[in-house]
């Protein structure tokens, strides 16, 4: 089973409009709901592509309540903690011609009891893992010890984890020893402090993480190339050109295809070419982290490993 632990969760609202014009009174022709946050997309992918999974996390509010009762309607598996604040809400008004502009609401405080009971249900949840994922932000200073807490019990317990996050929460959890870390390039700059532009600066990166005890390190870079390290093995690899849609969650499904082939026993090289072809798909369709094995499998052979 695939745990996954969002610490940041969000009614993801996508308000369908015709265009947006600041300063006046608009009229949706529809609205989509949907529980938005990095773990939950990682369990919503790992679901489709057929992984047994369950989310965890926080929920506050009768926000929660609602994000529970859309879990349950979408046939995803959940045991969050509730905590007395309220989770947030993210507003995304879609145009006509694909344009979108989104406005998330700022994250709900957790206080440090709270914090301690995550990583406890956690603990418990461990006990029926293969992977745990920690991804996404931290609400609250409280939290940014959380993926930390929960990724050196999984190393206790031997559950490979996996964290996919940046700032302050993941240099704390990349020093409890991630067995996979994935970030983009971006954030891996801001949350180790180095420069990460050319391939000489992403191998050391990618270094960095393996130093903290990693198996695995993984740098993306939008529609650019995905840089691996395995050991002492480093790969770049190339996506397939897609038209992009909607990238938004596109590292969640890479996350949750690579695992799913991780879950199969297949090479190391293998599982990150489905997952990089994976992470393509879902950029090149608007719902998010929804892809069907078929259109993964209609763009794997257009994936390109270089070992470097």
């Amino acid at each position: 089973m695939i745990t996954t632990v969002t610490l940041n969760p969000m009614l993801d609202k996508t308000v369908h409009i015709s265009r947006l014009e600041r300063g006046t009174i608009h009229r949706a022709s529809r609205m989509d709901l949907v529980v938005g946050g990095k773990g939950v997309n990682v369990s919503r992918e790992a679901r489709m592509l057929g992984a047994d999974t369950i989310a965890t996390g926080f929920f506050g509010g009768p926000v929660g309540d609602f994000l529970e009762k859309l879990l349950r309607e979408e046939g995803i598996a959940h045991d969050f903690i509730r905590v007395n604040g309220m989770t947030r809400e993210g507003i995304t008004y879609l145009e006509e011609s694909g344009t979108w502009t989104a406005v998330f609401e700022p994250p709900h405080d957790v206080t440090a009891d709270e914090a301690d009971l995550l990583v406890a249900r956690c603990s418990r949840l461990l006990e029926d893992s293969s992977w745990i994922v920690c991804s996404g932000s931290s609400p609250a200073p409280a939290a940014d010890e959380v993926f930390a807490a929960i990724i050196r019990r999984a190393r206790e317990l031997g559950v490979p984890s996996v964290l996919d996050s940046y700032g302050e929460v993941f240099r704390k959890a990349l020093r409890a020893g991630p067995t996979l870390v994935q970030c983009n390039r971006q954030e891996a700059a801001k949350s180790l402090e180095l420069a990460v532009e050319s391939e000489r600066e992403i191998r050391l990166a990618l270094d960095t993480m393996l130093a903290h005890g990693a198996a695995y390190a993984v740098l993306t870079d939008g529609a650019g190339p995905v840089y691996a390290s395995i050991g002492e093995v480093a790969w770049k690899i190339f996506p397939p050109r897609v038209v992009t849609v909607n990238p938004t969650g596109s590292g969640d499904t890479m996350v949750a295809a690579t695992l799913t082939r991780f879950l199969e026993d297949a090479p190391c090289e293998e599982a990150l070419q489905f997952g990089v072809a994976a992470g393509a798909a879902n950029a090149a369709r608007w719902d998010v982290a929804s892809v069907p094995e078929s259109a993964i499998a209609h763009l794997l052979q257009k994936v390109v490993l270089q070992r470097l």
